[in-house]
């Protein structure tokens, strides 16, 4: 095979994971206008920043998901909807998932995702306890924050926790499925279900 091809494989690539991010980013749009309405943080923007910058050929930057983002939402609710933290978790999560391009196991990758996502939780609702009035200060109003947050007719923190592990368990496992089913019909390496031994090129 030929070095030309071979990169055209590589950058054809790219092709999928724009295609998926384009569409997560369409949704959210309508979930924000609630021309969509589905289950409360059922979205695998997790998954799309880890597993979505592991897998995505270099010519799609990691820090793109974390741009395009903040973008889009300011386009659909303005400026005033910007909160930095989650934005970035986001762009950290994409930093890991680049810096373990071609490292990374099906497994491993499935693990790094639920990781990060059990750290934006943990994060976003901790800063939530600190800056909000609604909570006490102490370690009753922190338990509360990470469980049942402020009672209204909203779901639950963990309620939202549970759907956003759900959506990026399930994500990253489309995108993985994706890659490799891709690579099968390519003729390349397959992602195996443990790390490589050696930095992987493919992706380069």
């Amino acid at each position: 095979m030929s070095l030309t091809n071979t990169r055209a494989q590589r950058n054809s690539r790219i092709w999928l994971p724009l295609s998926l991010l384009i569409a997560v980013l369409i949704l959210r749009v309508l979930r924000q206008h609630d021309i969509f309405i589905g289950t409360p943080n059922l979205s695998p923007l997790m998954a799309l920043a880890f597993t979505g910058a592991l897998m995505f050929p270099q010519n799609m930057k990691w820090w793109a998901w974390a741009l395009v983002l903040p973008v889009v939402d300011v386009f659909s609710l303005g400026v005033a909807s910007l909160t930095i933290l989650p934005y970035s978790c986001y762009a950290l999560a994409a930093w890991c998932g680049a810096r373990l391009r071609g490292r990374m196991g099906v497994l491993d990758t499935l693990a790094g995702t639920l990781v990060c996502s059990v750290l934006f939780y943990l994060v976003t609702n901790t800063s939530c306890w600190l800056t909000m009035p609604e909570y006490a200060k102490n370690i009753s109003g922190w338990v509360q924050a990470l469980t049942v947050g402020i009672p209204g007719p909203y779901p639950t923190t963990l309620e939202f926790f549970r759907n956003s592990l759900v959506a990026d368990f399930i994500g990253s496992l489309v995108l993985l499925f994706l890659y490799n089913l891709e690579a099968v019909i390519r003729n390349l390496r397959i992602m195996p279900l443990l790390g490589f031994t050696k930095p992987q090129t493919l992706l380069a």
